[in-house]
């Protein structure tokens, strides 16, 4: 029994496989709970292990998935087929695991994303609902002018480092500039959108033409 008595999940070795497997073939959530024909937040909390899965979940996402009981270690009672909407796989590609972001599908997004466009250095905005930002630390005027909507934040990359992002598990706190400067925190749950604005890749250096040698010609 692990330290502190408490039994891990037994679900956890299954849903890992999943998630795993999703990766390996280039799906996400949206992808597979579409074809499964089910919600899109159900089957990302399912996945994530913070909701139980139905044994019908999951033989409807092993369909999605092309595995059947046998993959799961359970006699195969059926043959049934996969489905022509299942979503197609792709070959699996030498180093493929190597190559990835160490982003995690399961994990907080809005905190990834703030933390990819702050490592990245480029400018980026995003947008919280103004209804959770009563206790934010923006100023009253700035709520009052968003009252009825979402309100926009954009942050220039030339002042990231003004920004002072700090990150907890309830929200992100930043330093912004209106009429004057305040420390802000922006719950998770409100953050609605992040849009990036990427520097562009250098284009490649054209090839330098050989130098013409001078050459004696005879002329007759």
């Amino acid at each position: 029994m692990p330290p502190g008595g408490m039994l891990s999940d037994p679900s956890e070795p299954l849903l890992r496989m999943l998630r795993e497997l999703m990766q390996r073939k280039g799906l996400n959530t949206a992808s597979v709970a579409d074809a499964a024909g089910l919600d899109r937040a159900r089957v990302r909390r399912v996945l994530k292990g913070s909701e139980p899965m139905t044994v019908g979940e999951l033989l409807t996402l092993g369909q999605a998935l092309h595995i059947g009981p046998a993959d799961l270690g359970w006699p195969d009672l059926s043959q049934a087929d996969s489905g022509p909407d299942a979503p197609p796989t792709r070959p699996d590609e030498e180093g493929e695991d190597e190559d990835r972001l160490g982003l995690d599908p399961w994990g907080n997004h809005p905190e990834q994303l703030f933390r990819s466009g702050f490592e990245l250095g480029c400018d980026f905005m995003f947008v919280a609902r103004t209804s959770e930002l009563a206790d934010s630390g923006i100023p009253d005027a700035v709520l009052a002018q968003f009252a009825d909507r979402d309100l926009p934040i954009k942050l220039d990359a030339a002042y990231h480092r003004y920004n002072q992002p700090r990150y907890d598990a309830s929200g992100i706190t930043l330093t912004l500039s209106f009429d004057s400067v305040y420390d802000c925190t922006f719950p998770w749950t409100s953050i609605r959108q992040v849009l990036f604005f990427p520097a562009p890749p250098e284009p490649d250096e054209p090839e330098e033409e050989p130098e013409e040698r001078p050459a004696l010609r005879l002329v007759t």
